[in-house]
């Protein structure tokens, strides 16, 4: 893992794993060591990914530390000062430990015995503890390696040359062949599974032998360029058919024992596997009928084999539907979550009764949903500098400086993201000027990116506080109004509007009518709502104003009282603990994916035909 981290440069998976190495201490105590590598993949390599080498984890752990917010997922938040400290410590003293042992060190070809010995360094730097002491594991791993590198050490320099990115397979095909030994104590009082080796020096009353199909017993004779035949020649090692002789030999030894089972597997990785070059001669030399009499009394095995994995039918998963602690369920929820509320309860659940906090993945890239917040800056930021009356002259210009300041970060990252996000944004610019000076009406008003808060009581007498933040507010100057909500991705049809699997609107709608938006006049009539796509794709503006079809008898105003008629007794019902939280209760309006989804099992019983899931 110390080479596979060095080799790629320290990059977030390779490290990770290296770090979750239950042997590494770099001169913590354990608890000490469990807190810093939790800080560092918690604060640091989960989320976007940082910088190349370990100078780019240092900056973007000191960027993330003094950027903390409320905001913060809940694992964030959880992390202590003295933890952020830990994690600066931690990648001090890797950077120390990795000293001569780093690609940048050695580009050319170099002495791979050599750079054995700056990585037999690295891994006492890694395994000390805060003693200085390095502690042993009962698998014996530890004295394996430390044989390992006495024998490089004795071998003369310069024999084995090679770049510093061949030296992990270098390394891994040296160690494969050590073999490691469990102490005593930790085997079976009457089974004892022993390799080769060991079994040559041992008796028992029944011998097992496994795994007799070719290409493993005997093994496969792998020669390639980074151990070739002169190199391992060089270096001490034997020609590689000499295994297949020593496996002969152990497997007429052991087949001489006085009771032995012989077993192979007839698939190996899902493809059928060839018997052993050992079973086909002895079959050949005792005869079918010999051979027929071993295998009759081999069935019996098979048959308690069978029966073992003969087990009744597990009765089918439930749809989960747990029934919190009513006293838990949260008093505030944004429109957002209210949604969340009716597609799939469940998630609601998990994050705000059982405080689950979905983590991202390791070394995320910028995805559409960053596109579609740099959208929303720049649109919001436009709005904000001219918040009414028609646009000047200059106003494209203006768009597009706010774009280039919004992108700059992402071209630091990403020139190739950049570059593509910025093509879909110029495609963005005209037509939604167009479409800007056609909204802008005489005496309107423009709230951009404005936040707000509804209270209302329960019937329990607690108090509940529905949020928002809407991108945008417009006030007209004869009293009308319009909610505007830009979409860089999918947008609601008219009809999911309509019968309130998408009430982000209808509920900002309500929520505007009661003044419940900062430093927003309150509006006497029920304001428009509409969705504007900008994609930058084929279609790069597209607007969807929610109206009633020429079949349908519903009205905006309707649906908007009716919505918040329906969230406020969904929430009476959860308040008073009448209602359950069900995973995905309307399949057909559920979101393809959520962060819950594993935890509700969704795959395991949707599969299983609960809930008319495909």
């Amino acid at each position: 893992l110390a080479a596979d981290a060095a080799s790629a440069g320290f990059e977030p998976l390779s490290l990770l794993a290296l770090l979750n190495h239950p042997l590494l201490r770099l001169g913590f105590s354990p608890d000490e060591a469990r807190r810093a590598v939790r800080a560092i993949e918690i604060g640091v390599l989960r989320g976007p990914e940082p910088g190349p080498g370990l100078d780019g984890l240092k900056e973007a752990l000191a960027a993330r530390r003094a950027s903390r917010s409320r905001y913060d997922p809940r694992p964030v938040m959880r992390l202590t000062a003295g933890d952020w400290d830990l994690a600066v410590q931690c990648l001090d003293r890797l950077a120390d430990a990795f000293t001569g042992f780093h690609p940048s060190e050695r580009m050319e070809e170099t002495d791979l015995i050599r750079v054995a010995e700056a990585h037999w360094r690295t891994l006492q730097a890694l395994m000390q503890d805060e003693t200085g002491e390095i502690e042993a594991d009962e698998a014996g791993a530890f004295k394996a390696l430390t044989e390992l590198f006495d024998e490089l050490a004795i071998i003369e320099a310069g024999t084995v040359r090679g770049r510093f990115a061949d030296y992990p397979a270098f390394f891994l095909e040296l160690s494969r062949w050590r073999m490691l030994r469990p102490p005593f104590m930790a085997t079976h009082r009457r089974v004892t599974i022993l390799g080769l080796l060991e079994a040559r020096l041992m008796n028992a009353d029944r011998v097992v032998l496994g795994g007799l199909d070719e290409g493993i017993w005997p093994p496969v004779i792998r020669t390639d360029a980074f151990l070739n035949r002169p190199m391992r020649a060089a270096i001490g090692l034997g020609p590689p058919e000499r295994r297949i002789g020593q496996t002969a030999h152990d497997f007429t030894q052991l087949a001489a024992a006085g009771d032995i089972v012989v077993t192979r597997a007839l698939k190996r990785g899902g493809a059928p596997s060839l018997p052993s070059r050992f079973l086909q001669r002895m079959r050949a030399f005792a005869g079918n009928d010999v051979w027929g009499e071993m295998t009759a009394r081999g069935r019996v095995y098979l048959a308690l084999a069978a029966h073992l994995e003969t087990r009744p039918a597990a009765p089918p998963l439930l749809r989960p539907a747990p029934r919190g602690d009513p006293a838990l369920f949260p008093r505030s929820l944004s429109v957002t979550e209210i949604e969340t509320l009716i597609r799939d309860p469940y998630s609601i659940f998990a994050r705000h009764l059982l405080k689950l906090d979905p983590l991202d993945p390791v070394a995320v890239a910028m995805s559409p949903a960053d596109r579609g917040m740099a959208i929303h800056e720049i649109l919001g930021t436009f709005a904000e500098e001219f918040p009414s009356g028609p646009l000047p002259t200059g106003a494209e210009e203006r768009l597009k400086a706010i774009a280039e300041a919004v992108l700059a970060p992402v071209r630091d990252i990403s020139p190739s993201l950049y570059a593509d996000w910025r093509k879909r944004f110029g495609r963005i610019v005209e037509p939604y000027l167009d479409w800007e000076n056609q909204r802008r009406t005489a005496g309107m008003r423009i709230f951009a990116e404005r936040s707000g808060a509804l209270p209302f009581a329960l019937k329990d007498g607690s108090l509940f506080t529905l949020r928002a933040r809407a991108d945008r507010i417009e006030i007209g100057g004869d009293g009308s109004a319009a909610i505007v909500d830009f979409k860089t991705g999918g947008m609601p049809g008219v009809q999911e509007v309509a019968i309130g699997f998408a009430p982000q609107l209808t509920l900002e709608a309500k929520m505007l009518m009661e003044g419940a938006f900062k430093d927003c006049p309150k509006t006497g009539q029920t304001p428009d709502i509409l969705y504007v796509g900008v994609s930058g794709g084929r279609e790069p503006l597209r607007e969807r104003v929610i109206t009633p079809g020429k079949k349908d008898e519903w009205v905006v105003p309707e649906i908007v009282d009716e919505h918040w008629q329906r969230v406020r007794a969904k929430i009476e019902r959860f308040v008073a603990g009448e209602e359950v939280y069900r995973s995905r209760p309307f399949p057909k309006y559920a979101r393809v994916y959520t962060p819950y989804d594993h935890l509700a099992r969704v795959r395991e019983w949707s599969l299983s035909g609960e809930g008319g899931e495909e």
